[in-house]
């Protein structure tokens, strides 16, 4: 008989049957919650967008299979060449809104992005992503989605650290499934957790278990992500 945990995500109540995850979703669970814990321990928040595919995109010449995930790395791209202040110069954000959400000190640099995203089937194709990164105005992001992807119904909200077992349980739950009518991929960018962190975690595997394995990962992360975050706060200030 399968056991339930029952947690609790944005308020919402969620059942995730965590006995019964596959290969597939376990791996995923995995990468999920250590790229979620490795924000949290670096006091960095994290985002869930939602990217559809319109039914015009879907019927356009040229698009195929990989046109989705094509447009998202576009989408990226521009991302990280915006910075605060250019938000505000091209009228998305108001100046007393840019000093509610950002740092004075990061006015002018350019924002990071760094994702697990889930695509599925759903509609004409969906894009779930988990992204560690600053506030991104949602006129923003709509405008850049339409120009790029032709799709315009897109959402986009905060996730509470909080729990981080419970946002992952609901993100595999939900979108890694065993159902293949729904899921495709998945995949996330290289400092989504640390470079080589499945390598780490796999060798840990071999010599700990149970709950001395998940301390033992629960004390790299929060020393990389210390590491990580502190150095580059530096570099980015004296560099």
């Amino acid at each position: 008989m399968a056991a339930t945990i029952l947690y609790i995500v944005s308020g919402y109540y969620v059942w995730c049957y965590v006995l019964v995850f596959d290969c597939k979703q376990k791996r995923a669970f995995q990468t999920v919650l250590s790229g979620i814990k490795f924000a949290k321990f670096g006091n960095k928040d994290i985002r869930f967008l939602t990217l559809t595919t319109s039914l015009l995109c879907a019927n356009s010449e040229g698009y195929v299979y990989g046109s989705l995930n094509n447009d998202f790395q576009v989408l990226k791209k521009r991302i990280v060449r915006y910075s605060p202040f250019r938000l505000f110069r091209e009228g998305y954000i108001s100046k007393n809104q840019m000093s509610k959400l950002y740092s004075r000190d990061s006015y002018f640099k350019n924002f990071s992005f760094e994702y697990f995203k889930v695509e599925t089937n759903e509609g004409n194709g969906v894009l779930h992503i988990l992204y560690r990164g600053n506030y991104l105005p949602y006129s923003f992001l709509v405008d850049n989605w339409t120009d790029i992807h032709n799709s315009w119904d897109i959402n986009i909200k905060k996730i509470d650290l909080e729990d981080p077992k419970g946002a992952s349980c609901y993100v595999v739950s939900q979108y890694v499934t065993s159902q293949e009518s729904s899921y495709v991929r998945s995949s996330q960018s290289w400092r989504w957790v640390f470079r080589g962190f499945k390598s780490v975690w796999y060798q840990m595997k071999q010599f700990y278990y149970d709950n001395d394995l998940f301390i033992r990962w629960d004390d790299i992360l929060r020393t990389r992500s210390t590491d990580y975050f502190f150095t580059q706060s530096i570099l980015l200030d004296y560099g």
